[in-house]
């Protein structure tokens, strides 16, 4: 009887151990991946150069991306064109309707968009005040979104695991993801 109880207490742990591990889906939500897949397709098409994916269990994620400045980069388009990068992972979100509830939870860093806004502000004043500088630029990050909706979803498509994608790697997905599209 000792035994049948010690069996059936270890069925019981193996059962939540299994329970546990299947309770997270195996891909990560595509909210999420559409989400990462618009900074990183947004960010190339302005020239950036990507150095990673990073895509966490919690459903958060992280796209970096570099631009090769020189000294004589006019500074206020390099802001503005960070900032639409910036707010095209939120707008890519938007233009897909069963994604618009989840939608702000993952708003864009609003913060360094606003930090970014009003530095563009002083920069060029004649652009307009704060707030009308991110309208326009948002304006901008929707287009973005919609001019590269068909290769923003075969990018996300790819990223089909929680992880890591080095630079190379979202490179590479990009330029066969492109490949394919054109044919």
């Amino acid at each position: 009887q000792m035994m049948e109880l010690i069996r059936s207490a270890y069925d019981w742990w193996i059962a939540k151990l299994r329970a546990i591990r299947h309770s997270k889906p195996p891909e990560p939500p595509m909210r999420l991946r559409l989400h990462e897949a618009g900074h990183a397709v947004v960010g190339y098409r302005f020239g950036y150069t990507q150095q990673g994916i990073m895509l966490r269990e919690d459903d958060t994620g992280e796209t970096s991306q570099q631009y090769a400045t020189g000294m004589d980069d006019d500074m206020s388009v390099r802001l503005q064109t960070e900032t639409i990068i910036s707010m095209a992972g939120f707008a890519v979100t938007l233009e897909y309707p069963e994604y618009r509830t989840g939608a702000l939870r993952i708003g864009g860093d609003v913060q360094s968009e606003l930090v970014n806004a009003a530095i563009i502000h002083r920069i060029d004043p004649a652009m307009g005040s704060t707030d009308e500088i991110m309208d326009s630029l948002w304006v901008r990050a929707r287009l973005a979104a919609r001019n590269n909706k068909p290769l923003i979803q075969a990018v996300a498509a790819r990223l089909d695991h929680y992880g890591f994608w080095t630079g190379e790697d979202v490179q590479r997905i990009i330029d066969e993801c492109e490949k394919e599209l054109d044919h």
